[in-house]
């Protein structure tokens, strides 16, 4: 922006377009300082319109119920959530969630056999990723065994029906082991993620796969994105790389724009095992300002363009569950 400003004259502008870009900055000016992030861990960090990171190096306040701060249960809270935990290999300040087979609710299938705990997120959270360890064992375990989910809201702030979800599943055949429920995925394990678009509207798994240079025993990044007025992108990786496997899906609910909590879900069927967690990441902007992954130009886009055709000519340059 300020070369745009250096390579043309105030004097050669017209007055409506200085009066514009004057307003268009106060506004980013006044959205940016307005920018706030909810750290579910603590007070928040200063405002800023970048993305915020946390470990889980302090201890987690869990709550059976909604309170601002905590993780509270979600349909059946898990036998363990704690932090700070040591994961299987030796990275520490992680989240160890833990499933247990005292907690099996019966009769199975059951809804309650989703098991996790969830926080609040502060406005405008438009993409939220967090990092997951995938154990060897979960290669050959014909179950649902991690979810990171997301509950989607529309600019007032009001639930729809959209639910972005990126599962690890094992390789499950049809009746197979019975615990939230029958998700065959064709007996191929690997990540897959909550379409509302897939099987003629109903709703269902469609498989994301593995990042480029997976293996077992190591720690994948998952993230969620909203794309407004589209869907989802819902994209793994490795978290040492930038590149990664992505899909994106439909809304049931076009006027959805943000996610306002994060879900963290185990899935009990009658075992014993652990889920890791580490680098919780929000990305939050006002809606006044949004970001550039949601497609849309924000005001730096808007100024650029009301200058666009003052500035000399440029070279061409070269996409709710009931589970």
């Amino acid at each position: 922006m300020l070369m745009i400003w250096k390579s043309i004259s105030p004097k050669k502008l017209p007055k409506h377009a200085l009066a514009v870009a004057g307003i268009a900055l106060l506004a980013l000016s006044t959205a940016t300082a307005n920018a706030q992030f909810f750290n579910p861990f603590g007070p928040p960090p200063s405002p800023t319109p970048g993305p915020v990171t946390y470990n889980f190096s302090t201890p987690v306040v869990t709550s059976p119920t909604e309170a601002p701060g905590v993780w509270y249960t979600d349909r059946f809270p898990p036998c363990g959530f704690v932090s700070p935990a040591t994961a299987p290999d030796g990275t520490k300040n992680t989240l160890e969630e833990s499933i247990c087979a005292s907690n099996f609710q019966t009769p199975a299938p059951s809804f309650f056999n989703t098991q996790g705990r969830k926080t609040d997120l502060g406005a405008n959270t438009y993409s939220i990723s967090i990092n997951l360890y995938v154990p060897a064992a979960w290669a050959t375990t014909p179950e649902r065994l991690a979810g990171f989910w997301g509950t989607a809201v529309n600019s007032t702030g009001v639930i729809g029906n959209d639910y972005p979800i990126i599962d690890f599943q094992g390789p499950i055949t049809p009746t197979g082991p019975q615990g939230p429920g029958d998700y065959p995925n064709g007996g191929v394990a690997g990540f897959y993620g909550w379409d509302n678009t897939a099987n003629s509207g109903n709703g269902g798994f469609v498989y994301i796969g593995l990042p480029p240079g997976f293996h077992y025993n190591s720690w994948v990044t998952l993230t969620l994105t909203t794309v407004p007025g589209t869907g989802y992108e819902y994209s793994v990786r490795d978290p040492g790389s930038q590149r990664a496997t992505s899909i994106r899906t439909g809304f049931y609910d076009p006027t959805e724009t943000s996610i306002s909590n994060v879900i963290l879900e185990g899935y009990n069927y009658d075992n014993n095992y652990s889920i890791y967690w580490n680098d919780l990441t929000l990305s939050s902007t006002s809606l006044s300002c949004p970001a550039p992954s949601t497609g849309q130009p924000g005001l730096l886009g808007l100024l650029d363009q009301l200058l666009k055709p003052l500035s000399p000519p440029q070279p061409p340059g070269p996409p709710k569950p009931w589970w």
